[in-house]
């Protein structure tokens, strides 16, 4: 649950949905969900329309008006992919913006690796994951949550996006293992973290514990 308040007007981002992009607060209603104050936000998305979230169950996040400008600043609000495509454009560091770019598309969320994370949550994390997949629907909401952009294939061929979520899938796959491993005998923490996964990410779990 979010300890953030939030008001008409605010920007957002959703962490669990960052294909949505960043939408703006265009309701705020205070609400109690099991005894506990909270709200429910009416948020306008671009591509998505208005969802109604409630900060007791969404991660939602502040976005700030102005981004930083570069990548690895904790006050940035731009993406990797955007913001290195952007600093690519002087000759000289194109190079070195294309292999950063490379690296960003291939990276899973800070949430889903970060240790100062419970072990449940970054396997709720990563098993969310599983939502995105090869299909034309599903590459092209990958893309918009792993480069920030409003239209990926403005920047990227097709052919690029599915050679780039073959390797992110990749990623996905061996961290979901390690973290299944690290579960070791506590199989309770891997079960409540597939109470709400997509169907995807259930078969991958059954495939990576299946005895050979």
């Amino acid at each position: 649950m979010s300890d953030e308040r939030f008001e008409f007007g605010d920007r957002v981002r959703n962490a669990k949905r960052p294909e949505w992009g960043i939408g703006s607060v265009v309701k705020a209603e205070n609400v109690t969900v099991n005894g506990r104050a909270s709200q429910r936000l009416s948020v306008r998305f671009p591509g998505v329309g208005v969802k109604v979230l409630n900060t007791a169950q969404a991660r939602l996040q502040h976005v700030a008006d102005q981004p930083a400008g570069l990548p690895g600043d904790p006050d940035a609000d731009d993406h990797p992919v955007r913001v290195w495509d952007k600093v690519g454009r002087a000759e000289w560091l194109a190079p070195v913006a294309q292999r950063k770019i490379e690296q960003a598309m291939i990276s899973l969320p800070v949430e889903a690796r970060d240790p100062f994370n419970g072990l449940g949550h970054r396997l709720e994390v990563t098993l969310g994951l599983y939502r995105f997949d090869r299909t034309g629907a599903g590459l092209i909401q990958w893309a918009l949550a792993q480069t920030g952009l409003d239209d990926p294939l403005s920047r990227f061929s097709r052919h690029e996006l599915e050679q780039f979520f073959d390797r992110w899938a990749f990623e996905r796959d061996a961290h979901l293992q390690r973290l299944i491993e690290e579960a070791g005998r506590d199989q309770r923490v891997v079960e409540s973290a597939l109470a709400q996964a997509p169907p995807a990410a259930k078969a991958a779990v059954q495939r990576i514990t299946a005895v050979p």
